[in-house]
């Protein structure tokens, strides 16, 4: 499958598996039957090219997991960060997002895992700045990968 990945799903749909396609653009709406049912969407490894800011514009609230590892997510994270209180797991790895780590201990308080490594897929990307003392404030984080930035 390729295209744009549109995430609008019957109101039962709690879990969404779109990997190893070939999707470049996707979009979250708001007003989509199983906005707040949706526990687990899974994009790896497809072709997403689009700006962090509009990947993250309405992510479902009740999710635990999102994993966009492996594509060519561009631009910085948006600024505040979504609030995601129930994340559990989050993978963003393999992509080209540059600057500095949002506030992750608001917007993801109970996140377990968060892999953010190798965002040098181009010359200008990387992630940048300083790492927070607020991560020490995420009692329930217990992997943290931000190897190759």
């Amino acid at each position: 499958f390729g295209g744009h990945a549109d995430m609008r799903f019957p109101p039962d749909t709690f879990y969404a598996d779109f990997s190893n396609n070939s999707f470049t653009t996707v979009t979250f709406k708001r007003h989509n039957a199983a906005y707040e049912n949706l526990q687990v969407v899974d994009l790896s490894n497809n072709q997403i090219d689009q700006d962090a800011s509009e990947v993250f514009l309405n992510i479902p609230p009740n999710l635990e997991k999102l994993i966009l590892s492996g594509n060519k997510i561009r631009g910085e994270f948006p600024d505040p960060f979504p609030s995601l209180g129930n994340i559990r797991r989050l993978e963003i790895a393999n992509n080209n997002i540059k600057g500095p780590l949002p506030d992750f201990s608001r917007a993801t308080p109970r996140i377990k895992e968060l892999d953010l490594s190798n965002q040098r897929q181009t010359q200008d990307g990387g992630l940048a700045g300083t790492i927070s003392p607020d991560f020490s404030r995420l009692d329930d984080l217990s992997s943290l990968n931000l190897a190759f930035n």
